[in-house]
């Protein structure tokens, strides 16, 4: 596996871990205002076994939908970025970006990587 390759995989991981994470979230603020028996019984079951834990479960799941969220939210920013800086025709609008482009490519993976040294290529720059 190339180095990084995770990196291609940023918005469907947070799309799962912000779908666990809102789960566990609505569960345990359910339980704190509703009580147990508002919710079904899967639920319920799942709230007795975890116990007196259910305040660290909700105070991490709040945790981990924020950061997912704001993961999500960063990495489409800089993939919506990088598509707007790569698609030039102008050498001097490129030469321009290079920088930023170069900084989102290592952010956003290898084969971000690979078109930005492919337009860099195409204009013949080093």
């Amino acid at each position: 596996m190339e180095r990084g390759k995770y990196k291609e995989f940023k918005i469907p991981i947070s799309l799962v871990m912000l779908a666990i994470t809102l789960f566990l979230f609505i569960v345990t603020v359910a339980d704190f205002f509703y009580g147990l028996s508002s919710l079904p019984l899967n639920l319920q079951s799942f709230i007795l076994y975890i116990g007196d834990w259910r305040d660290y479960v909700f105070v991490l799941s709040l945790a981990g939908l924020l950061y997912f969220i704001y993961l999500l939210a960063t990495t489409v920013y800089q993939r919506r970025k990088f598509e707007e800086l790569i698609f030039t025709d102008s050498k001097a609008t490129f030469v321009k970006n290079a920088k930023d482009l170069d900084l989102i490519s290592i952010r956003l993976g290898p084969s971000f990587r690979k078109k930005y040294e492919e337009k860099k290529s195409q204009f013949r720059l080093k």
